[in-house]
């Protein structure tokens, strides 16, 4: 029987099992960080229920199939926001405003992650 605490008599060898499956041994690979800036972004103002993309958004490194975070200077009040490589060296945000009134949020320098599994 497995032990379901995640240790399995390993503790302190960085290893964790659950159901069999283990990770520390270094079959587990993790993404590595392709690019870490900032950008200036002045999202459109969104009316309740629209969706909106942005042109293409110069990021030096970023390539289709990277993942793309985002972390935006201020409370984006509800706004449901992502990024995705739109090409090489490109993003595009979509926006979504799920609010009961529009919401017109400011220019900014919002930070951009580019992670690229190996």
């Amino acid at each position: 029987m497995p032990d379901f605490r995640g240790t399995n008599g390993n503790e302190g060898n960085g290893i964790v099992y659950a159901d069999g499956f283990s990770t520390g041994d270094g079959s587990v690979s993790f993404p590595s960080t392709v690019a870490s800036t900032t950008i200036t972004f002045n999202p459109p103002s969104l009316a309740t229920g629209v969706f909106a993309v942005s042109t293409a958004i110069t990021v030096t490194g970023v390539a289709l199939g990277d993942s793309v975070t985002l972390y935006p200077p201020y409370d984006t009040d509800g706004v449901i926001y992502q990024a995705s490589p739109s090409a090489a060296n490109a993003i595009k945000i979509s926006m979504f405003n799920a609010n009961t009134a529009t919401k017109d949020l400011a220019s900014g320098t919002w930070g951009v992650v580019v992670t690229r599994r190996d």
